[in-house]
């Protein structure tokens, strides 16, 4: 009995030790506080499809936060990564929104757009060199698209003009994205000099550069406010 005991202590140690010293990096994302509800217009959404827009936190189909947009990138500078194509992802339309509404993916990755509510959607891009659009859609009915080359896809639906999403092409495939308080994670980095860089699509990207040691934990805030 007392073996097992000491079994199950020593194993559950060992796991908390290997896990403080991940090597990681970590930290909390602050944007600016959200003063006004988003109003939309559509004559001047589709005259300008392209502008930057700042998002309020309630959205058709119930509150989210802004700071789920953010995604955290990490560029290595010391080594060049190996950058593979992601399995296929989905971008859903429900509630008359896209979701998720930043969708970050690497080169050549597939990009499935499904319609899950009870009325049509349409999805297309006017994006330099990623330019689409797939029609109107009723529910259920699945688009998949290829992202190949990098950079921001901007989506748009031309039946609900206030639903607008970004596909963000990255030539990483170290990513994560934020959570609703902010908070962030990249884990199992390998050693080496990186620029960090937090992204959201209306709130523009700030970066720094660090450098991460084995075994290390490296704590990294960002301020999107302008």
């Amino acid at each position: 009995m007392r073996k097992i005991i000491f079994f199950i202590f020593f194993s559950f140690l060992l796991s908390t030790l290997l896990y403080a010293r991940e090597t990681k990096v970590y930290g909390r994302v602050y944007i600016p506080a959200v003063k006004k509800k988003e109003r939309t217009f559509r004559g001047r959404m589709y005259r300008n499809r392209l502008s930057s827009r700042r998002s309020g936190k309630k959205a058709a189909g119930g509150r989210r936060s802004v700071l789920e947009d953010v995604i955290i990138l990490a560029y290595p500078l010391s080594f060049r990564p190996k950058v593979k194509p992601l399995k296929r992802v989905n971008l859903l339309q429900k509630n008359a929104r896209f979701v998720p509404r930043v969708l970050p993916v690497t080169p050549g990755t597939s990009v499935a757009f499904i319609n899950l509510d009870r009325f049509y959607h349409n999805v297309f891009s006017i994006s330099p060199g990623a330019r689409f659009d797939i029609g109107r859609r009723p529910t259920g009915v699945v688009v998949t698209k290829t992202i190949s080359k990098t950079g921001e896809v901007r989506l748009f639906c031309d039946i609900h003009s206030q639903m607008n999403a970004t596909i963000l092409s990255v030539n990483t495939p170290f990513f994560t994205r934020a959570n609703k308080n902010g908070v962030y994670l990249l884990k199992n980095l390998p050693p080496g000099k990186y620029r960090i860089e937090a992204y959201h699509p209306d709130l523009g990207r700030v970066s720094e550069v660090i450098t991460v040691t084995e075994n290390n934990s490296e704590r990294l805030d960002f301020n999107l406010n302008r």
